[in-house]
């Protein structure tokens, strides 16, 4: 057990009596990179961001510049008289919150800025020993000249790459990128540079000369030549006010929510939390948070709502909150036909949107109430209150069954991963967190009525949550097992296995006994001194580590295993509830630690492994490598948990309930609270110490109660009334409080109350092991092949079987379009050429298309979103084999084509014969993008199979080749063929005019002799 530490706030710059305050400064931020590079991120806080290295050529396909969820640009190559500075010549880079300087071995020093709501950046070079200095813009997507449109426009160079000019109506990403110099000399009309490693490509160079040492290069992007040319211009001439006036932004949001403790790594954690934090709220078509980054450029619903707290409203973000929530709103389904009727957004995407959630509405209702409760915003409660009921009544309607608990499909809570076969994590039909979220939902929209004067919806939603209440604890209680079923099935049957979502669902539960044993239980079963994982390592379904491909893919163990870093929230809410604040606090440092020391510069990722590899020290950090749901609780607990902080600013009413571990005795921050905010300093040291408190302003009073621990079984509670204007110190000792103001001293009457702290000290953490027999680990029982084996080169290969198909016939029955992403380029579901060969050994297959496309996400694959199936027919005889193709085809083959073997190809390879039996796979590892199963730039896919497995082919062998749109379901693996709708969205295809045609976009049929 941890002894106690009270906490108090701090205020922002102005002198207040016996309150210090030393200004935050990104300066002392500073974080050194040297040796291995780090990954880092900044955002321009409207809709681009750029990915980058402190000190490597990018890594990954998704790094680089990208703008309304379009990858724009791939990186930059600056050159000095012709010869390149290569990241790897960075012999140290420092990351601060608003640029990123790298230091080069040749002296060349390198500011790379991202400026505030434009889409622009600016690259300082300073000590240039040359007349010449070149910036060329690098793409990864092509390397033809041809693919691109160049011109020159009053000494700005400009860049389109010639597809997307011919976006469609909903595609609102810039065309066009620009680049000028500071000062503004420049060559005109030179080559390309001879930048040859694949697969970045340049296209034209800009050459500018040195003033002195000294250059800046200007990059923008922007819809049209004249908009693009007018930014880059005016960028050149500002630059130097608008990359200062980024810096003062960031100092002004940390100091008006400051936060220092006599903890230092603790205290640069938060601030880079902050910064980090604030860079993901964004103005993409509407104000939002992006989810993580670099996938999750747009926003999720859940997360938003779930982040907000931390992300807005501990920092007195209160008009960014506000809007958020009116985003949301806005986008609710509001058709009482549909079966989501009621639900707020799972996923708003630059041009679609989805509510496959049933967390996202109960989320949004409690997120507005704790707006209401930080701003005083109470005429927000009648302008959100219709969002409030419909979506509670929607769930009436819709989704609420006999006992009123909330119904949903397998993946529609937090837990949401589906393959090709299903979800992976199926918790269909009634979850344990999400029946808690409905009945908070339900309190809530209650007290939203009854503040309104909606008293028939306020006991009308009263009476229903009372109900759900007493069969969820009749229902969920799992025996006498002292713990909840997960989820109940369809059939009522409660499924077992042991999950971090119980940690939701405390509160619903009657019994303060149950509810102790569940934190105790998921502390030792779940909760590692890294973080909460997602399900229990004693469970037969366990999966320790989230790449270990090949034995499976990567969203196998997104919930059954891996540690999620935002889980650690709800946890420690919990752990410094019961007294165990110590303990969580082990888990805090692993976050402070990964801020500053490991991964991308200053921000939290999505996930960990559970267990560190064979050999490794520490667990792998994986997922998104910069996500807003684990930055915002990591800075919520500070406040609510350690801090103790409760605002009511209806009521202009503060609580303070400190759960500061032992290791922290001083803390000054802000409070927000309404219009006002109020100051405070803090220090205690073995039960003594004083609290100091200032309101500056607001309404004329404060009403503040103090909550301390005093023994095993009570809190101390004293009152007192904070005046604006007025500082207030509180004296405190193990036997009493005392208040000193201006006018003197007074003993505060304390009132005992209950505390159901645990008066046991054997709790522990889980300590993660990896069992060497567990099923996750065993690799599949047929043949996988490697890397080597499926590009063998067979020397002499006779050619059995070639064909061409017409180009321009990718359009499935003849009305197909492609899914409106750019990341799927025209012609990469156009099949040109298909062609089988032999040696006896190995059977090889090409395919030649009209185009294909790599948005990098996999480089292993070398191609992506392009799917196809191979039919064998090899026994001539017809009929005798199987006619359906699988994964989501929905085609079946003439009679004469049935076929014994068949071969899909997308996100790997697998053999499959007419019972569906896999003779043999193929999945790419990390290491393939060497000689990968598919290249863009020679529009191919092409691989062996060993002949053992398929046979040797003769003359007779007939093969029937469908192409389609790959989905993978966004977890990595072979996938299958994306579906064709009536309409094309984001990630499906338009065009079909009958459900059950075919989703195949390009066929080539074998011919008949």
């Amino acid at each position: 057990m941890t002894r106690f530490i009270f906490f108090i706030l701090i205020a922002v710059s102005s002198a207040i009596p016996g309150i210090h305050h030393d200004r935050i400064t990104l300066d002392e931020l500073k974080i050194k990179v040297s040796g291995a590079s780090r990954e880092v991120a900044y955002t321009n806080k409207e809709a681009g961001y750029y990915y980058t290295e402190t000190q490597a050529e990018h890594r990954s396909g998704w790094q680089g510049w990208h703008i309304m969820s379009v990858k724009m640009m791939d990186d930059y190559r600056v050159s000095i008289n012709g010869l390149p500075l290569k990241k790897a010549d960075v012999n140290m880079a420092e990351v601060y919150p608003h640029q990123l300087h790298r230091s080069y071995t040749n002296g060349v020093q390198e500011y790379f800025t991202m400026l505030d709501s434009l889409d622009a950046l600016v690259v300082e070079l300073q000590n240039v020993r040359g007349s010449i200095v070149t910036l060329s813009p690098l793409f990864d997507d092509s390397r033809s000249r041809d693919d691109y449109l160049i011109t020159w426009r009053n000494k700005v160079m400009l860049i389109a790459k010639k597809r997307h000019p011919a976006r469609t109506e909903k595609e609102n990403y810039p065309v066009w990128i620009g680049v000028t110099s500071a000062p503004l000399i420049t060559s005109l009309g030179m080559v390309p540079d001879s930048i040859d490693e694949a697969p970045r490509y340049g296209p034209e160079r800009f050459d500018g000369q040195p003033w002195h040492d000294r250059i800046t290069f200007i990059v923008v992007a922007g819809d049209s030549v004249s908009q693009t040319v007018e930014r880059a211009r005016d960028v050149a001439v500002h630059y130097l006010t608008r990359v200062a006036g980024r810096k003062r932004r960031m100092e002004n949001f940390l100091n008006a929510s400051y936060f220092r403790t006599d903890d230092g790594r603790f205290t640069r954690a938060i601030q880079w939390a902050k910064i980090s934090m604030d860079a993901l709220i964004m103005n993409q078509l509407r104000k939002g948070i992006f989810a993580g980054l670099p996938w999750f450029d747009n926003y999720w619903g859940r997360d938003s709502f779930i982040s907000l707290p931390g992300a807005t409203l501990v920092t007195g973000d209160f008009s960014d909150a506000r809007k958020i929530l009116e985003s949301f709103a806005a986008w609710q389904d509001k058709d009482p036909q549909s079966p989501t009727y009621g639900r707020i957004p799972n996923l708003v995407t630059t041009n679609s949107i989805a509510y496959n959630t049933a967390d996202g509405t109960p989320w949004f209702t409690l997120a507005a109430e704790d707006y209401v409760r930080y701003a005083g915003d109470t005429a927000f409660r009648r302008e959100i209150f219709p969002a409030v009921k419909l979506g509670i009544e929607g769930s009436l309607v819709k989704r609420a069954d006999d006992k009123y608990f909330l119904t949903h499909g397998d993946a529609e809570t937090w837990m949401d991963a589906v393959g090709p076969d299903g979800p992976w994590s199926p918790r269909g039909t009634r979850a344990n967190d999400i029946q808690a979220l409905w009945y908070s939902q339900l309190r809530t929209g209650s007290e939203f009525a009854r503040s309104l004067g909606d008293t028939a919806s306020a006991t009308r939603w009263s009476t229903v949550a009372d109900s759900l209440r007493a069969n969820f604890n009749k229902y969920f209680v799992e025996g006498d097992s002292e713990a909840l079923y997960d989820h109940l099935r369809a059939d009522g049957s409660g499924d077992v296995r042991f999950r971090p979502n119980q940690l939701f669902a405390m509160d619903i539960v009657n019994d303060p006994l149950l509810r102790w044993k569940i934190f105790q239980h998921v502390t030792e079963r779940l909760v590692y001194p890294h973080g909460v994982a997602s399900l229990w390592q004693d469970d037969p379904d366990f999966h320790p580590y989230h790449h270990f491909e090949p034995a499976y893919v990567q969203d196998a163990a997104y919930h059954n295993g891996i540690v999620w870093t935002w889980l650690a929230g709800r946890w420690i809410d919990a752990a410094v509830h019961y007294g165990y604040s110590d303990l969580a606090f082990h888990v805090t440092r692993s976050m402070v630690d990964q801020i500053l020391d490991r991964g991308a510069v200053g921000t939290l990722s999505e996930l960990m492994d559970a267990a560190p590899r064979p050999g490794e020290s520490k667990p792998r950090l994986s997922g998104a490598f910069f996500q807003a749901w684990s930055l915002a609780e990591f800075l919520r607990v500070a406040y609510q948990s350690y801090a103790g902080i409760r605002v009511n600013a209806i009521t202009h009413k503060l609580t303070l309930q400190p759960h500061f571990p032992a290791s922290l005795t001083r803390l000054k921050c802000t409070i927000p609270i309404d219009a006002d905010t109020i100051e405070a300093r803090y220090y205690l040291q073995n039960g003594k110490g004083e609290v100091a408190l200032f309101s500056k302003r607001g309404s004329p009073r404060t009403d503040v109660t103090i909550e301390l621990p005093y023994d095993h079984g009570h809190d101390r509670i004293s009152h007192l009334v904070l005046q604006p204007g007025l500082p207030v110190t509180l004296l405190i000792d193990s036997q009493k409080v005392s208040e000193k103001t201006a006018t003197g001293v007074r003993t505060l009457e304390p009132i005992y109350s209950e505390s159901d702290r645990s008066q046991s000290n054997t709790i522990h953490l889980a300590r993660p092991e990896v069992r060497p027999d567990l099923r996750a680990l065993r690799m599949p029982s047929h043949r996988m092949l490697s890397d080597e084996e499926i590009k063998t080169v067979g020397a002499g290969a006779r050619v059995l079987y070639e064909a061409d198909d017409p180009a321009g016939d990718d359009n499935g029955t003849g009305t197909y379009t492609y899914p409106t992403t750019p990341n799927l380029q025209p012609g990469s579901l156009d099949l040109t050429h298909f062609r089988v060969s032999s040696d006896g050994k190995n059977v090889f297959f090409v395919l030649r298309f009209r185009n294909l496309s790599n948005p990098g996400w996999h480089p292993e694959y070398g191609f992506q979103l392009t799917f196809g199936a191979i039919a064998v027919h090899k026994d001539s005889k017809a009929g005798s084999g199987k006619r359906i193709v699988g994964r989501n085809a929905n085609y079946i083959l003439d009679s004469s084509d049935a076929y014994e073997d068949i071969i899909y190809v997308g996100g790997g390879i697998r053999v499959e014969d007419t019972s569906g039996n896999v003779l043999c796979e193929y999945r790419p590892v990390t290491g393939d993008e060497k000689n990968p199963l598919g290249s863009i730039q020679t529009k191919t896919v092409s691989f062996a199979i060993p002949a053992e497995i398929i046979g040797v082919p003769d003359s007779t062998w007939r093969y029937t080749v469908l192409i389609g749109a790959q989905d993978d379901h966004g977890g990595a693996g072979i996938g299958e063929f994306r579906a064709v709708g009536g309409e094309a969205g984001e990630w499906i295809g338009g065009g079909k005019k009958i459900p059950g045609d075919p989703n195949v976009y390009d066929l080539l049929l074998p011919v008949h002799k």
